[in-house]
């Protein structure tokens, strides 16, 4: 029987656990022509959880477009993603593709091919006779002019990794998108990411373009009394058993993030016999840190003495509330508060740290912090 558990890329159908209340409201938001801007940590399943809202927003006769920003790395390849990913409608369309995308866009010729499972392909390629290409206001107002072709059907665009439209440009694009995303109402908009701490600013930060363009909805850890029938079931349906107990002490290690909670029931799927216990769950973790103990090593050498300090308090406590009130300094030995908080920052700068929505900061990497208990915890 193969390992039922998935992890490190996009889970669906029976390995994606939960996410029904996200679910449905992100469906609901979608048809409504809502703008959100989602975040959460890094793994935590925002791309699986929009890949099935798109999923269940086209079984309902939806539009969809999902642009990866994260593998753009200047404005010339946002265009050019955004451009080919909104080219996906005109193959809808067949023989009528090029005229719809000659609707959609100008300065832009369509190169046809098929994909390695043999679907067809899309690509924009600058027209000779404009050879800068459309720009980045008329790609994105494609959209729009694709609701107003369709009526009754709802419209959706998805950004992931949306944090990474500062790099790539500043304000610039930002203050293109404000202005295009107030004036297609007909399109529901999502910005996720990865990175909290700077889509707050994008999104929260008086002075920023889109400053309150935008509802936000956090996507968190997964409880124990969701995670309990599904990691269950899987074993069950896998002909294996799990304990009740090795259940809650799987997730209270994991503290319910998906991808490190999905990773450790496969590990402890792996090593167990006929009922996975305690013991066998204590035997996972230990396979699991010895497995990165040399990249957890050179990332703690590789850190400026302030944030490592920082970063073993993190371990220790779980998760740090006040990390700049006078106890935490003291107890950790900070020069001061403003030098805890500068370690802080740098720790949350790099993504080794994420604050949650109670505003507890832990460590981004769940097993890093088992592994500074055991080996840096003094």
């Amino acid at each position: 029987m193969a390992n039922p558990f998935s992890y490190g890329g996009i889970v669906s159908a029976r390995q994606f656990c939960n996410r029904v209340t996200e679910l449905r409201e992100l469906v609901r938001a979608a048809k409504n022509n809502e703008r959100l801007f989602i975040h959460g940590e890094r793994r935590v399943g925002k791309t699986s959880l929009l890949k099935s809202v798109m999923s269940t927003l086209r079984e309902a006769g939806g539009i969809c477009f999902y642009i990866d920003v994260w593998k753009c790395v200047d404005e010339a390849d946002f265009r050019r993603v955004c451009a080919s990913a909104l080219s996906g409608y005109a193959l809808e369309k067949g023989k009528g593709a090029l005229g719809k995308l000659a609707e959609l866009f100008s300065g832009v010729a369509p190169s046809f091919g098929i994909d390695e499972s043999g679907k067809p392909t899309v690509t924009l390629v600058r027209d000779r006779s404009r050879p800068e290409g459309p720009d980045v206001e008329e790609i994105l107002r494609a959209p729009g002019r694709i609701s107003a072709m369709e009526p009754g059907r709802p419209v959706l665009v998805v950004f992931d990794e949306f944090q990474q439209i500062r790099e790539i440009s500043g304000l610039k694009l930002e203050k293109v998108l404000r202005s295009v995303i107030q004036e297609e109402t007909g399109v529901a908009w999502f910005f996720c990411g990865s990175r909290a701490t700077l889509l707050r600013e994008m999104f929260l930060k008086k002075g920023s373009p889109l400053f309150r363009s935008s509802g936000h909805y956090p996507v968190g850890a997964i409880g124990f009394a969701h995670w309990r029938p599904f990691i269950t079931g899987e074993f069950d349906q896998s002909g294996k058993k799990i304990s009740p107990g090795t259940v809650r002490m799987l997730v209270q290690a994991t503290g319910g993030h998906p991808f490190y909670t999905q990773m450790l029931c496969s590990a402890l799927w792996d090593i167990s016999g006929h009922t996975a216990s305690e013991s066998d769950l204590e035997a996972a973790v230990s396979l699991l840190l010895d497995r990165e103990s040399g990249t957890y090593a050179t990332l703690w050498n590789s850190l400026p003495d302030q944030p490592r300090k920082m970063l073993r308090a993190i371990a220790l406590e779980g998760t740090l509330f006040k990390p700049t009130s006078g106890d935490m300094v003291r107890k950790y030995g900070f020069s001061s508060p403003s030098t805890a908080k500068s370690a802080l920052l740098y720790l949350l700068k790099h993504d080794h740290a994420s604050q949650d929505e109670k505003g507890g900061y832990h460590l981004s990497d769940r097993f890093l912090g088992m592994w500074c208990l055991r080996n840096v915890a003094t």
